[in-house]
């Protein structure tokens, strides 16, 4: 076998000159040093050897190296141009010059057309320059040209790879690795490449012969155990987890897929046990109380699965985040089960009792309460979730609105503003604000905050119960033309706004204006709800400005039945219909 350099070493040593193109050791070359020296020594003498000695000397020589002399003396110009281009082509190369090294090479290999070295540097640059086919012949060639180089056959490779061409790359490296059969990246490459072609089987021997020669190595493992899932070899697969666990007895990765994979096979005994066996290792290992949860989920064994959902939370050594989502996954999925709300509770005290300086368990203990119509502790939570982030607009949201259900009316107007500090867009808070200063007699600053909040919301619905606010307090202050006003733009909105449909009716009755369209409202809002007296009422009073007294009474009369305590001004309205009608 020749000894095989690397070729970016060619030419290391030369020297340009006569001794570039003379190996010493070649058996023509042995007989033209002899010579050569002999030349030297007669050159040596006093100067009493003539012209005739050194004829002398070239005709002792002439017999053994007539011939060679003229041929080495012809070739000498194209092999000094041939090194002289590749040495250039290389530091064009090292300078990442690659147009100038791919120059040089070119002119290196047209004074010297079977310098595979060149071909193999050449390769390279093509390739740089985006020469893909033209570096792939260039490859070919050095490797024909020097078939026993392994650099040339790997660079050949590589291409064949790449091109996947991989016929070729399988039957070049089973080729290298018979030569090379001591090297494990050869053998690994050619792993690669049977599993990639599916060829199962030849992968697995070849793994086994790498294991031999390096020993027993977690990637190799890895690389059989995903052969046999390919194969949907199971048995194989669990023999080569337990392999893996083996050798990495605190990688508890592995002890995880082989308990889900017991579960996928319904095998939810085994499954436990290696979940034990991982407790064993690390009991505050993060993730095992959400294998668990899954496990426990897929067998139907909810209550156990929520209890790891609960140990989840506590494992401190598991990132919040992975809690957060955990708990969203579980809520969403759960969202109609019976026992969902105290679940949710116990997820948030969890929550607090092992993050209590992290907002999420007190917004969700505040959801739950507010959920449960206690608006107290409701408010304390958000209170304390708040006091951790001032900026949360969930918290800003239900504290209001845990307030408003308390009535506490002048801190929903205080909290309101506040959050209009840090969202000075959002039409909720404007709702709020507005709505809690004109229950405080504050109607100038609540139709500040709904004429802004209104200009803020793109929502038709919302919009309305903006304006429908807006019209009560607007005719509250003696404004009727902006109160039609804004019903007007409320019905447009929201057609089938009942409460908007009965007052605008009955302000247009009172005022005895637009009469028919005041008939058209009531009637819609009777229609909506027959048994609400104040509407009925409405209605009675619209057909009485009519004249219509004897359809009034009628609902009049249905009106005050329904009624639970005794109201004045219905007391009027059926008097003075009954009048109309001679009745009293």
């Amino acid at each position: 076998m020749k000894n095989q350099n690397n070729p970016f070493k060619r030419h290391c040593g030369l020297h340009r000159g006569l001794r570039t193109a003379i190996d010493p050791q070649s058996p023509k070359q042995k007989s033209l040093v002899s010579m050569r020296r002999r030349w030297r020594m007669c050159l040596r003498h006093d100067g009493k050897r003539s012209i005739f000695s050194l004829l002398f000397v070239f005709a002792l020589s002439a017999s053994v190296a007539a011939q060679d002399i003229g041929s080495l003396f012809q070739d000498l110009p194209d092999k000094r141009k041939n090194a002289n281009y590749f040495s250039d082509g290389l530091q064009s190369k090292y300078r990442e010059d690659t147009d100038g090294a791919i120059r040089n090479f070119e002119q290196a290999l047209r004074f010297g057309p079977n310098d595979h070295a060149s071909m193999y540097e050449l390769s390279e640059q093509y390739y740089n320059a985006g020469r893909i086919e033209e570096a792939f012949n260039m490859i070919q060639k050095a490797a024909q040209l020097d078939p026993e180089n392994k650099w040339y056959q790997m660079r050949l490779g590589l291409f064949y790879r790449n091109l996947e061409q991989y016929d070729d790359f399988i039957k070049l490296y089973e080729g290298l690795t018979k030569t090379y059969p001591d090297d494990p990246d050869m053998l690994s490459e050619l792993i690669d490449a049977y599993l990639v072609t599916e060829q199962y089987d030849k992968a697995l021997k070849k793994m086994d012969v790498l294991e031999e020669m390096v020993g027993a190595n977690e990637l190799i493992t890895e690389q059989r155990l995903s052969v046999y899932r390919r194969q949907g070899n199971t048995k194989k697969v669990v023999t080569e987890l337990e392999k893996l666990i083996k050798q990495n007895p605190d990688n508890l990765r592995y002890y995880g897929l082989l308990a889900q994979l017991y579960a996928e096979n319904g095998k939810t005994k085994d499954a436990l046990k290696t979940y034990e066996r991982m407790k064993e290792v690390n009991p505050e290992h993060p993730y095992i109380n959400i294998s668990l949860l899954e496990l426990y989920e897929m067998n139907g064994e909810t209550d156990k699965a929520f209890n790891e959902l609960l140990n989840a939370i506590r494992n401190k050594n598991l990132d919040l985040t992975t809690k957060a989502n955990t708990y969203d996954y579980w809520m969403n999925k759960y969202q109609s089960a019976p026992n969902v709300s105290e679940q949710a509770r116990q997820c948030g005290e969890a929550f607090i009792e092992t993050h209590p300086d992290n907002k999420l368990g007190y917004l969700i203990l505040g959801s739950y309460y507010l959920i449960e119509e206690n608006a107290m502790k409701s408010k304390e939570q958000y209170q304390k979730s708040l006091a951790i982030d001032s900026t949360d607009f969930y918290s800003w949201q239900n504290l209001i609105v845990s307030e408003s259900h308390l009535n506490e009316n002048e801190a929903v107007r205080e909290h309101a503003i506040a959050a209009l500090k840090y969202y000075p867009m959002q039409p909720v808070f404007y709702w709020y604000a507005g709505v809690a200063s004109a229950v405080l007699k504050m109607n100038n600053e609540a139709i500040t905050y709904l004429e802004k909040g209104r200009r803020y919301t793109t929502d038709k619905v919302q919009m309305a119960n903006f304006d429908a606010f807006l019209g009560d307090i607007y005719h509250e202050q003696g404004d009727e033309e902006k109160a039609f006003d804004a019903y007007e733009r409320t019905l447009r909105n929201d057609p089938d706004n009942v409460l908007v449909l009965n007052n605008y009716a009955y302000y247009l009755a009172v005022k005895s204006q637009d009469l028919d369209k005041a008939l058209e409202m009531s009637t819609k809002a009777i229609t909506m709800e027959p048994d609400n007296p104040t509407y009925l009422d409405t209605h009675a009073w619209v057909l009485y400005k009519k004249g219509n007294y004897q359809e009034a009474e009628k609902y009049m009369k249905k009106a005050l039945k329904l009624l639970k305590t005794p109201d004045a001004t219905y007391q009027e309205h059926y008097d003075a219909i009954v009048k109309k009608l001679g009745k009293n």
